[in-house]
């Protein structure tokens, strides 16, 4: 029987000197604290939901309101249509038509554009400050910056 060679026997490091982890422990939250987060985190929800849900109200009364803006405006020029008697008093209301619709849609496209940004920052204006709470209480602490040259 052939005797196999011995592996070589791996090199074992005996630890250095202790060496100092390059951040502080992670700090340290109370359950009050945490609770505290976490509930100051649910009211930001509750009042964004309730910016969303008030400002969805008013994009669709808005839109509501162009429909049926729009709506009357057709069925008035379909009866004045019906009335015509040329093809110049067709092609007038026609044309008068699609002023009233091109107007109507840039100044209802206006006010949703205004109630969208609105919504939006009445959305986010619960979270403003609440990530930088989150960094300032879960993070560990930055050491000050050198101005070494």
């Amino acid at each position: 029987m052939a005797v196999k060679p011995k592996k070589p026997a791996e090199p074992v490091f005996a630890p250095g000197p202790s060496v100092s982890p390059p951040n502080p422990p992670f700090p340290s939250l109370s359950y009050a604290e945490f609770a505290t987060f976490g509930r100051e985190n649910i009211e930001a929800v509750v009042k964004t939901n309730a910016a969303l849900s008030a400002g969805m109200e008013a994009i669709s009364q808005e839109v509501m309101v162009y429909a049926r803006s729009a709506l009357q405006t057709a069925s008035e020029t379909a009866r004045s249509l019906l009335g015509a008697k040329t093809l110049e008093d067709v092609v007038k209301l026609q044309t008068d038509l699609a002023k009233r619709h091109f107007e109507g849609m840039v100044t209802g496209s206006v006010k949703l554009s205004e109630l969208g940004v609105s919504l939006a920052s009445e959305a986010f204006a619960p979270w403003e400050g609440r990530v930088e709470a989150a960094m300032a209480r879960f993070t560990y602490p930055q050491p000050p910056k050198s101005h070494a040259a």
